[in-house]
């Protein structure tokens, strides 16, 4: 009866064991589910900002969450796979409506700016974030939340211009949807020059410069050309348009609250039609528009340059490194930069910091 009850017992032992051993298995081998890079079992918007932070590098991911940060399984991280994941998370938040809610500041309506019809599959990204959507058959899309602030969102769709507006203009700190309106493109009314976002400058700025925190991708240069072709001269002055433009660190640019550095005094930005100065840009802003001078324009080939501003820094030698004063409130300054530093563009002890900056979409309007 003893020898009964212990071998009983013994089995039941084995039995949870086994059954433990089982259940341990069983959690070792729960799929594997790329995108879930906070381990979570879900694929939320705290997984998309995480893998955001990482492609900008702000932050380092562990080596499951590398592995989960390849989403689309191709052997790399990039913007793509946060465009996947990013499509994944949209999908499975409006599963159940069919249909985006335009509940939040996060989410909006694309429609044409003449007819008011809403437009489906209108591309809206925020490039310099790593953000993309499509609007759905409604023309509303979401953008995942938090979103950045100045920065440039885009939107795009064949057969339209280009849309553009900048995210620090109130936008995302309110609680309103977006509303965009994009206008029909008539190619013998409108040329565009650019449709994408462009950086200039020279990568040199300070972290309080303006929209700093936005320059992922590297400056293409300090100006950019267009050029385009006139085969009559038009009877009134055609109209330049930047659809978007941040980051300038002028005077004006500070006073407005644009740039954060105290005594900015970059140059403003300069717009040059057929290497003629006709412009000078102050402030940054969405749909500046500019008169282009009849004066200065050709039959045939005519180009339109913008150049970033920029500063002459003037270091004064001090013992082990170099004393740059810049003008502040009345007074200066100081800044000391150790020796052996580069000095990229210095000129007789004095070197040209250019203005960085970020610009989209760039038409010219030709009048009938």
């Amino acid at each position: 009866m003893s020898r009964v009850s212990c071998l009983a017992r013994s089995l039941l032992l084995l039995g949870s064991l086994a059954l433990g051993w089982i259940d341990l298995s069983s959690a070792q081998a729960q799929p594997f589910q790329a995108g879930d890079l906070d381990g979570d079992g879900r694929l939320t918007v705290q997984d998309l900002n995480l893998l955001g932070a990482y492609l900008r590098g702000e932050r380092e991911l562990t080596d499951d969450q590398i592995r989960a940060a390849n989403v689309d399984q191709d052997g790399r991280i990039t913007e793509a796979d946060w465009q996947v994941l990013q499509q994944r998370i949209q999908a499975a938040t409006d599963a159940p409506t069919g249909q985006v809610q335009l509940d939040s500041a996060y989410s909006g309506q694309v429609v044409d700016r003449l007819t008011g019809q809403p437009l489906a599959g209108v591309e809206v990204a925020i490039p310099g974030a790593g953000i993309s959507v499509r609007t759905d058959a409604q023309g509303r899309f979401r953008l995942p939340g938090p979103l950045p602030a100045e920065e440039i969102l885009v939107a795009r769709l064949e057969n339209y211009l280009p849309y553009s507006q900048s995210t620090g203009n109130g936008q995302t700190g309110g609680d309103r949807p977006w509303q965009l309106q994009l206008e029909r493109w008539d190619p013998n009314a409108t040329l565009v020059l650019e449709a994408n976002v462009i950086r200039l400058g020279d990568n040199q700025y300070s972290p309080k410069s303006a929209a700093a925190g936005q320059f992922l991708a590297p400056a293409q240069g300090v100006e950019m050309t267009r050029s385009f072709s006139l085969d009559r001269l038009p009877p009134r002055p055609p109209v330049l348009r930047l659809g978007s433009l941040i980051g300038l660190d002028t005077a004006a640019a500070y006073r407005a609250g644009q740039s954060r550095i105290p005594g900015a005094n970059m140059s403003p930005m300069r717009v040059l039609l057929n290497g003629v100065e006709v412009e000078q840009i102050h402030l940054g802003g969405d749909d500046l528009r500019i008169p282009l001078p009849l004066e200065h324009l050709r039959l045939g080939l005519n180009t339109v340059t913008l150049r970033t501003g920029k500063t002459v820094i003037q270091p004064g030698r001090i013992a082990g490194g170099s004393r740059i004063s810049i003008p502040l409130l009345g007074g200066s300054l100081d800044i000391f930069v150790p020796l052996g530093t580069d000095t990229i563009g210095q000129d007789g002890g004095a070197w040209v910091d250019y203005d960085d900056v970020q610009l989209a979409n760039v038409t010219i309007e030709i009048p009938n």
